[in-house]
């Protein structure tokens, strides 16, 4: 039998509290939904709008190593992670809110707001240290905790009483809890089963299966990676080739008659760039004897030298990597030289530069002078244009027979190895792919 409610977490006198737990769950799960749908943008290969540059960089913590074992984990990303916690404390709040204007006992609730908050609190602080181990910052995920800590204000302050309500009320508090956060972390699942995971699930495949066995590679991938290879393959047989012919290769690493050529156009402090880096290395030691080529171009994101972009960090690293990769270019460690830009592009500035291509035995001082010439402006003038002509939208830009290809990695592995084939068996054995709109991405 229902009865009274106690003053401690009372709705119809408290409208402060009503107001904040209100406000902030339903903002965080606002937020945490636009933090899901940029998350599949970045994984079909665009920039987000909270990449400004490489410390504050949402998609470099979103593609953390510990973000991947979260979504092995529990099925979805950490974005599904602020959905439930902010669907959990819409709920909660909606039943506190109910039962005590109505006169009924909402101790039970006010308990599970409690607990609930402080669940919220301990799991910022796990984010917190993630963020801090990849070495970035992302802006989004500091609004999901400013607005975790202001509901935790509404619950522990607000509502009144004890901040660890006793056993009898905090019991029956976290009963509601589960009965809310079961079904909604299970409704959960499917669109997270349905959530790229990246780099990351190909690469563990990778790990465990005989490379050349793709075939049973492709089996092996989650669902959500069959579907974004079988969309990049759509995509790239779609795709209509441009006329470059007046874009001469400058460099190539690989055979020039390689039935794959692939172009990428980079740069230095993309984080995508870096991770599609570690990615073309192991295809290298898979492909065929004589099947890759590479050739490689610069785009780089700042308006100092690269007019089609809007804004600038004003350190000159992006335009001067650029710059000292093309000067570079046809030096034997070239390829080695710009691994290790990319390895450490967390720290990367204008010195380290220099101090690697030293170390590499390239003469820097010629490099510096080579930086300045009006040929290299020329030259990375000719590459922006080479990218605007294939209507470059974030980078890395990745050609594949002269075809603009998203950088999904399990389609750019079969390609190589089946010769530049999208009409290979383990493509054929693909779902058909999700339309556009699912998959995050436009028409090239």
């Amino acid at each position: 039998m229902s009865t009274p409610s106690s003053p401690a977490g009372k709705a119809g006198s408290n409208t402060p509290a009503i107001v904040v737990l209100f406000g902030t769950a339903f903002s965080l799960t606002f937020l945490a939904v636009y933090q899901w749908l940029e998350l599949i943008e970045v994984r079909t290969g665009k920039t987000p709008a909270c990449a400004i540059n490489e410390t504050v960089n949402c998609a470099t913590v979103w593609n953390s190593p510990f973000a991947h074992r979260v979504h092995e984990l529990f099925g979805f990303p950490v974005a599904g992670m602020g959905v439930l916690w902010g669907t959990v404390a819409i709920a909660l709040t909606f039943f506190w809110w109910s039962q005590s204007r109505r006169g009924l006992s909402a101790a039970a609730f006010v308990a599970a707001l409690k607990a609930w908050a402080m669940i919220g609190l301990l799991s910022c602080i796990t984010f917190i240290t993630a963020s801090v181990q990849a070495k970035a910052v992302c802006i989004t995920c500091i609004g999901t905790y400013a607005l975790t800590i202001g509901f935790a204000v509404g619950a522990l302050k607000l509502l009144g009483g004890p901040i660890l309500p006793p056993n009898k009320e905090l019991a029956p508090g976290i009963g509601w809890t589960l009965i809310f956060t079961v079904p909604i972390y299970f409704g959960l699942i499917y669109p997270g089963q349905h959530t790229p995971m990246g780099d990351a699930a190909v690469k563990k495949v990778l790990d465990n299966h005989d490379p050349n066995d793709f075939a049973a590679l492709m089996d092996t991938l989650p669902e959500a990676d069959k579907l974004t290879t079988s969309w990049a393959r759509e995509q790239w047989k779609k795709f209509q080739p441009r006329d470059t012919s007046m874009f001469p290769v400058h460099a190539r690493k690989g055979n020039k008659d390689a039935p794959v050529k692939l172009v990428e156009f980079t740069d230095i402090l993309c984080g995508h760039c870096a991770q599609f880096e570690g990615l073309l290395h192991e295809v290298e030691a898979m492909a065929p004897y004589g099947g890759l080529s590479i050739e490689p171009r610069y785009y780089p994101l700042d308006s100092e030298c690269n007019p089609d972009m809007q804004g600038t960090a004003k350190n000159g690293i992006r335009c001067f990597g650029a710059k000292f990769q093309i000067c570079t270019e046809q030096n034997p460690n070239f390829f080695i030289m710009r691994r290790e830009f990319f390895a450490n592009q967390s720290q990367l500035d204008q010195g380290m530069m220099v101090s690697i291509a030293r170390r590499l035995g390239i003469d820097t001082d010629a490099v510096v002078e080579c930086i300045k010439s009006p040929e290299t402006e020329a030259r990375l003038k000719e590459d922006i244009a080479y990218a605007k002509l294939h209507n470059i939208s974030g980078t890395p830009l990745v050609l594949i027979n002269g075809k603009m290809a998203p950088p999904a990695p399990a389609f750019i592995l079969g390609m190589v190895l089946s010769g530049g084939n999208a009409d290979a068996p383990w493509f054929l054995k693909l779902p058909p792919p999700p339309p556009d709109e699912e998959a995050g991405a436009p028409h090239p």
